[in-house]
């Protein structure tokens, strides 16, 4: 092995223990919705492909997302690959030197389950292209297509005779990325299965190898020539390295799966199609001919309702004036009972103040009123007009009541005007004031017993 291929070895040794950390643990597909943003080292991603590294060919390329969406499934790479006048340990009668420069366009898509709301295509050219399928073998795998275009200086021998020149190439790419580990850091790390195919143009020139003067001899001159049919470019069995915490598993996702209200938005506007669709079929066909007995049912109804509904008008109009007639009635009679009460209140406060006038002077040998307010009891007692005398005491309040009041005492039913309210019960009893009978009688040893009967 020469100096130089081992110093390419340990640069790729170098790269791996940087780019590589200790693996954590596998990766797992995101299947949640929601739209992310994704930051700019999230975007970019480094591959390189192993079958140039078996042809001692270092190779390093770069990719870049488009949109800095979760849902964006386009991006964009540059990978770079050289091989040039390395030494061998032998005379140089077979030899690979190569320097190239590929740019390709990628598209990113997953397989999708076909139901009610992706349904299968049915053109030729979209079930050519479809990513739907009936049953998703494979749910994790990201498949990607799309153009590259490179171009590279060649020197090639590998028998006695060599090709030297200059190619261009533009074609098509196709493969497939599986996650495999995602590392502590976030950073994760994928597999690359793929190929190239396209036309290609190449300026090549012929030589061989003069043992004698131990150089190389050109025996036909190139020139630019188009290969008329496709030819493979390139066989890639590779590894990406994705930076940041987002990888493949959440990246390049269908929108319609990734954006929930993006979703509801789609499936709404599709519904409301269908909707407005069979309106305008119902408008046309069925909905005149309803629309006409409905109405012709509906004038009818709203003439009986209208005609109801105005004699519940009368109806509720006389009930009302009825329940005000009522009302008035009972307020007056209200109004009248009050003003019998207050004539009632009025005249018993006249009698009071004309029995307070006409209350008879104390006799002779009566005892003067005691100073905690009570009154002995005198001999005679100034009967009150309505009732009969009562000899050696003073009448109570009982006993001045107006005559009105004795047709209530004889037993009879008392009338609405005679019923007095709680107030004048209170004053009928007797004061401190005024001695009652059974008092006069107590303090009047020499009663006599016909005049106690009197008095009871």
């Amino acid at each position: 092995m020469t100096k130089t291929t081992k110093n390419w070895l340990y640069a790729i040794f170098l790269i791996i223990a940087v780019l590589f950390p200790q693996i954590g643990k596998a990766q797992i597909f995101e299947s949640r919705t929601g739209v992310d943003t994704l930051t700019f080292a999230e975007r970019i991603s480094l591959r390189t492909n192993a079958v140039d590294w078996t042809l001692l060919t270092p190779n390093l390329g770069v990719e870049f997302d488009v949109k800095s969406t979760n849902w964006n499934r386009w991006a964009v790479g540059l990978t770079l690959k050289t091989k040039w006048n390395t030494p061998a340990t032998f005379k140089n009668r077979v030899f690979y030197n190569i320097t190239e420069v590929r740019a390709d366009f990628r598209n990113y898509w997953r397989t999708r389950q076909i139901n009610n709301k992706v349904p299968a295509h049915t053109g030729f050219i979209d079930r050519l292209f479809s990513c739907r399928r009936r049953v998703v073998k494979h749910p994790k795998t990201t498949y990607y297509r799309g153009a590259y275009m490179s171009f590279s200086d060649f020197s090639i021998k590998f028998g006695r005779e060599g090709h030297q020149g200059k190619a261009l190439s533009a074609g098509i790419t196709y493969g497939i990325i599986k996650p495999l580990y995602a590392f502590r850091t976030g950073n994760t790390l994928d597999l690359d299965l793929g190929f190239d195919a396209g036309f290609v143009a190449v300026n090549s020139e012929k030589f061989i190898y003069n043992r004698a003067d131990n150089c190389y001899t050109r025996t036909k001159q190139g020139s630019w020539k188009v290969v008329p049919f496709p030819m493979p470019t390139a066989a890639r069995v590779g590894f990406v390295y994705r930076f940041g915490s987002y990888p493949i598993t959440k990246k390049y996702r269908w929108r319609y799966d990734a954006d929930a209200q993006y979703q509801y938005r789609i499936d709404s506007i599709a519904n409301q199609r269908v909707v407005d669709a069979i309106n305008k079929h119902n408008r046309d066909s069925v909905e005149s001919v309803i629309y006409k007995e409905f109405w012709q049912v509906y004038d009818s109804a709203a003439v009986v309702n209208s005609a109801k509904a105005d004699s519940m008008r009368i109806v509720n109009a006389k009930l009302k004036a009825e329940a005000d007639r009522k009302q008035a009635e009972a307020d007056r009679l209200k109004a009248v009972e009050a003003q019998k009460e207050k004539e009632r209140l009025k005249a018993k406060k006249k009698n009071k103040g004309k029995k307070a006038e006409e209350k008879p002077e104390p006799t002779e040998g009566a005892e003067a009123t005691e100073p905690n307010g009570t009154t002995e009891p005198t001999g005679e007692q100034t009967p009150v007009e309505g009732e009969a005398p009562v000899e050696g005491g003073t009448p109570t309040e009982e006993q001045q009541t107006p005559a009105e009041s004795e047709d209530t005492a004889k037993g009879g039913t008392p009338t609405e005007e005679q019923q007095t309210p709680a107030e004048e019960v209170s004053t009928s009893q007797p004061t401190t004031s005024q001695p009652t009978t059974s008092q006069q009688e107590t303090n009047q040893p020499s009663a006599e017993p016909g005049k106690e009967a009197s008095n009871e």
